[in-house]
């Protein structure tokens, strides 16, 4: 028999190899009945296999040839979803900022506005009342002027309007000025908001195009894979059940294989990010000036340096941050809620032999990675969901729904943890270690 690795059995899996069993069963269709499309062998040519071993060994690899590029396609396309889900939200959050940004200038534009409206008011009263108590208002009117000229500078206003005068006259410039230059930015906000928009858009549309081609991958897959599987077992002269059980557990072993090397991958670049970061500040601190040191005053003690580490003793680890995640929020798509993801995980665990102890390592475990949201997506990686999945197509070995469904991402998530790390507490602790599990 064939070792293989399980994983936590689906509704949809599980129904999936129920009719398999029962296509395994029925008599295998005519000789003259017509070629499926696609290249799909019929079940005329797996019963003209069986003429054969050597004509059965070729059709058997014909078949797992298919059934593994379907499971490819669907992985493959349900990665671009993902992407495409978190350009969107980068899209989305550029276009939120710009807006915000928009709104802040427009607001101060119309205060400046409402500043120079006030001293250009202010201006024409004292003009006024200067008319009636027998003065003259043309030192105003040349005021008022150049204010709408933006000409003020150059004037000798106390010559024309006197101290007073000449102060709101200047105030009222300066309003001007800034009035001017707000508006301008307002301007360029404003196209830029725009500019965002149709990407964010675009971004959008491509987002629900790519959701729609995994929804079509995934319905093709479980159009042929059924038969597919049925057809192998009656070929190896087994049950669509154990093959569809053997096939389950390799892709969960190819799963583990795939994320322990993209894992590995992603978790050397944040270090090496960090600390081309960290070079980079005591670069620069190197560069700033020390001041000297001040001579102690009197008798005052002067203080002792930092102790250098006792020779031998362990380092201080330092904490890591949790990995940058982005939350896409495609319309129709994945609804995030951490409580009701958290209550059915816990209430998964007895069905993998665990106690209820365990719980709170995986909290804190997820909280970490993803803060249990369902459409968490690493913005470096590209890991996704509750368990941040990486690749994100690898949840599918555990039902179609894993883009918008957190009980599938944490069926698979549970697994992963088991027959990687035996418990919730050993995959907690090895990420405190190496920041990864």
């Amino acid at each position: 028999m064939p070792l293989f690795v399980t994983m936590p059995t689906s509704p949809l899996v599980g129904g999936l190899l129920a009719i398999a069993v029962a296509a395994a069963t029925v008599l295998p269709a005519t000789a003259d009945e017509p070629a499926p499309p696609g290249g799909y062998p019929s079940w005329a040519d797996v019963q003209q296999a069986q003429s054969s071993e050597a004509a059965k060994v070729a059709e058997i690899t014909t078949i797992n040839g298919l059934l593994d590029g379907l499971q490819t396609q669907a992985e493959a396309a349900g990665n671009t979803a993902v992407r495409a889900a978190a350009d969107y939200a980068a899209a989305d959050a550029g276009l939120q900022a710009a807006s915000v940004r928009l709104d802040s200038l427009s607001t101060q534009a119309a205060r400046a506005n409402d500043e120079l409206a006030r001293h250009r008011k202010e201006i024409g009263a004292l003009a006024v009342q200067a008319y009636k108590t027998g003065g003259t208002n043309t030192g105003f009117f040349v005021a008022l002027d150049a204010l709408r000229n933006n000409s003020v500078q150059g004037l000798n206003l106390v010559q024309l309007v006197g101290d007073k005068t000449a102060a709101l006259v200047e105030k009222a410039a300066a309003a001007g000025k800034v009035a001017a230059s707000l508006a301008e930015q307002e301007k360029v906000a404003r196209t830029e908001r725009e500019r965002l928009s149709g990407e964010a858009k675009a971004k959008l549309d491509a987002a629900r195009s790519a959701q729609d081609a995994l929804a079509r991958q995934v319905n093709d897959e479980q159009q042929h894979s059924t038969e597919l599987t049925a057809q192998l077992a009656s070929l190896k002269g087994t049950t669509a059940a154990l093959e569809g059980e053997y096939r389950q557990g390799q892709a969960a072993l190819a799963a583990y294989e795939a994320a322990q090397e993209a894992k590995r991958a992603a978790a050397a670049e944040q270090a090496r990010r960090q600390a081309e970061a960290a070079a980079q500040a005591a670069a620069a601190a190197a560069r700033q000036p020390k001041p000297a040191a001040a001579a102690p005053a009197g008798n005052a003690a002067v203080p002792a340096p930092p102790a250098d580490p006792v020779p031998g003793s362990p380092p201080q680890p330092a904490v890591p941050g949790p990995p940058p995640v982005v939350v896409p929020s495609v319309p129709g798509g994945a609804v995030n809620d951490p409580a009701g993801a958290k209550a059915y995980a816990s209430g998964r665990l007895g069905a993998l032999g665990w106690g209820a102890d365990q719980f709170q390592c995986l909290s804190q475990l997820w909280t970490k990675e993803s803060g249990w949201l369902t459409t968490a997506t690493n913005a470096s990686s590209g890991a996704y969901g509750i368990a941040q999945a990486l690749p994100p197509g690898k949840y599918a070995s555990a039902g179609s729904d894993w883009l918008t469904s957190y009980r599938t991402q944490i069926d698979w998530g549970l697994g992963y943890i088991r027959d990687r790390y035996g418990s919730p507490c050993g995959a907690w602790s090895h990420s405190v270690a190496l920041n990864w599990y």
